[in-house]
């Protein structure tokens, strides 16, 4: 028994043992046996039976060889381990169990499993769980950089700046190309003054004033134009910015639902209990209502 116990701490420290003590030669060997193994059957408290003694001599292990105690160990509901005297030591015991061990410490190593071995095992299952744990995490947080991502391009309110600013930039480059032209016609007139200088008859002078006049004619509808074609520009910008403008929903018919004191905007009528008050927002005005009924 010191061997089984001894074997058993060292393989798996916690294990639960239950010892049934009779005598194991002698007369009343086998029915003290026989009795333990049906006990321990009925009472059910066990996993496993191991069912032995130390070596001696033949007459010594006799009462393992004795029917009663072959019988008893057959009908045990309890898978049973024989352990009887050393591994050259065979008696009928040994078939009737489930299994067959050279000697009590054998036995002892086949009834638990090695505690270290089970402690690696979980070990490597906790790295491998950590893995994948980690995995699934890093996969979920790359998802979610993308679905901000094409949220953030999708946001009414981003195109609306990124539209503002196609308008300045539209409205920078009209002023500079009117401006050039400005300064390229101011240039050309200062051209035309001295070439009339230098020109004394007043024919030519009299030409080069109509040829300034309508160089400035020209240059005028140039300019006008210019800034008709700029205006429809920025006009179809504007009409494009309105069509995606949250306002412009509104002005078909649509409302925007909000709860009156946290301001949060009702998407589901999940979000909402019968009796609470809402808040409607229309195209012109607001109102206050009471929900009555709530439908999926």
């Amino acid at each position: 028994i010191r061997d089984i116990l001894k074997v058993l701490r060292r393989r798996f420290p916690g294990i639960e043992v239950v010892i049934y003590p009779v005598q194991v030669q002698g007369e009343r060997a086998r029915q003290d046996i026989a009795t333990a193994l049906a006990t321990a059957g009925r009472r059910h408290d066990c996993d496993l039976l191991i069912v032995g003694r130390g070596g001696g001599s033949l007459e010594d292990l006799w009462a393992f060889n004795e029917e009663i105690v072959v019988r008893a160990i057959h009908a045990c509901p309890i898978p049973v381990i024989s352990a009887v005297g050393h591994e050259t030591d065979v008696t009928l015991a040994d078939f009737a169990a489930d299994q067959r061990a050279p000697t009590p410490s054998a036995a002892a190593e086949l009834a638990v499993p090695d505690r270290q071995d089970w402690l690696r095992r979980v070990a490597a299952l906790e790295q491998r769980a950590t893995r994948a744990i980690s995995n699934q995490l890093q996969r979920l947080r790359q998802r979610l950089t993308h679905l901000l991502g094409r949220l953030q391009t999708r946001d009414p309110g981003r195109q609306f700046e990124q539209h503002a600013q196609r308008l300045d930039e539209l409205k920078i480059r009209l002023g500079r190309a009117a401006q050039h032209r400005l300064q390229d016609a101011r240039l050309q007139h200062r051209h035309a003054l001295v070439r009339l200088l230098n020109a004394s008859p007043a024919g030519r002078i009299s030409d080069q004033e109509q040829a300034l006049a309508r160089l400035r004619l020209r240059l005028a509808h140039a300019i006008e134009r210019q800034l008709a074609a700029r205006r429809q520009r920025l006009a179809g910008l504007a009409a494009a910015l309105g069509s995606v403008s949250p306002l412009a929903t509104l002005e078909r018919g649509y409302a925007l639902i909000q709860d009156p004191v946290s301001g949060e905007i009702i998407r589901s009528s999940a979000q909402l209990n019968v009796g609470q008050q809402i808040r409607a927002r229309l195209a012109h005005g607001e109102l206050l209502a009471t929900v009555t009924k709530l439908a999926d």
